[in-house]
């Protein structure tokens, strides 16, 4: 394994508000997931407080509502768990058709909460829990989009998975197609205008202005990811890419440190064309669109600032072991 390599400066210029919600968030996630069962022992209760994931999403939703910011809380600690378990690294037997059945089981509950849900899974019983609780604050437009990102997410993870099993390493342009979805935010960014408590309207949300600020915002944050988390991808004991770094030293046959600045000079670009993109949008006279706009940024520079105080990415063996 090579040795860690310093990781480069990232441009993040947004600004950064109060956060009332951030500390609450992370102590109602913590008591959610032992409730459904998803940690399970006083040692993952201690590893899951020091990653801070509540924090995040609390930080995140700034300026939004208490009891819809905790919820998309929730839902943020739900993938991370389930990307964990069953995308990055599934147990042998689980990979491939068991990990399919289990999502088309997800995809169930998602489309009706009443559906039946086995009482010895707590994935299904927890996702249930969320749309159900959800539906209190968001219309049914806004639900339609969150299961159809979470769809996307499910697709993205079987190609990952499969990617995986056949020892593939994608091409730059692939992973690029890939991350966006595997990343989760365009599932969390449907919860922006929820957790504030407005809705865009879907001849807004589906145009072209918020469709590139979505994917610009994915790709800043699952760059900065990949850039700010590194350290933890170098500690997988296998050969697969997992991240923009490792993808671009293949392709490009560069070492490690090299592949960095180069995966940092990608997020800055990505950086610069939301902005130019941001100022664009903010010249119309949509006082919900400025508002989703200053959600992206919160949920960008968020993202950035969590990497100084979560124990994340200091090692894949470190990791929760979730249920």
């Amino acid at each position: 394994m090579p040795e860690p390599s310093i990781v480069p400066d990232l441009y993040c210029p947004f600004p950064r508000p109060p956060r009332p919600h951030a500390d609450r968030a992370e102590r109602e996630i913590v008591a959610w997931l032992e409730r459904f069962g998803l940690i399970r022992t006083p040692a993952e209760r201690e590893r899951l407080s020091g990653i801070r994931i509540g924090w995040l999403t609390g930080a995140a939703h700034a300026d939004g509502l208490l009891e819809p910011s905790i919820i998309a809380a929730q839902l943020t600690a739900w993938l991370t768990g389930f990307d964990d378990r069953y995308a990055d690294c599934p147990a042998p037997a689980e990979q491939g058709v068991p990990t399919a059945r289990l999502m088309l089981r997800l995809r169930a509950v998602m489309e009706d909460p009443d559906t039946a849900v086995d009482p010895a899974d707590p994935y299904g019983a927890s996702l249930r829990d969320l749309f159900v609780r959800l539906a209190a604050h968001a219309g049914p437009e806004q639900l339609m989009r969150m299961r159809s990102g979470m769809t996307e997410y499910f697709m993205s993870a079987l190609c990952q998975l499969t990617y995986g099993l056949g020892g593939y390493t994608p091409t730059f342009e692939e992973y690029l197609e890939l991350r966006r979805y595997t990343g989760i935010c365009h599932i969390v960014f449907t919860l922006v205008d929820v957790a504030r408590g407005f809705e865009l309207p879907g001849r807004v949300w589906a145009g072209p202005a918020v469709r590139t600020l979505n994917t610009l915002a994915a790709d800043i944050i699952d760059y900065a990811n990949d850039v700010l988390g590194s350290r933890k991808e170098e500690t997988h004991h296998d050969d697969l890419a997992r991240s923009l770094p490792q993808v671009l030293a293949r392709q490009y046959g560069c070492g490690h440190a090299e592949a960095l600045r180069r995966s940092a000079g990608v997020h800055d670009e990505a950086v610069r064309a939301f902005m130019m993109t941001a100022v664009e949008v903010r010249r119309t006279t949509d006082p919900f669109l400025a508002r989703y706009v200053a959600g992206l940024e919160a949920w960008i520079v968020a993202h950035f600032d969590w990497y100084e105080i979560t124990d994340r990415y200091r090692s894949h063996q470190e990791q929760v072991r979730w249920a």
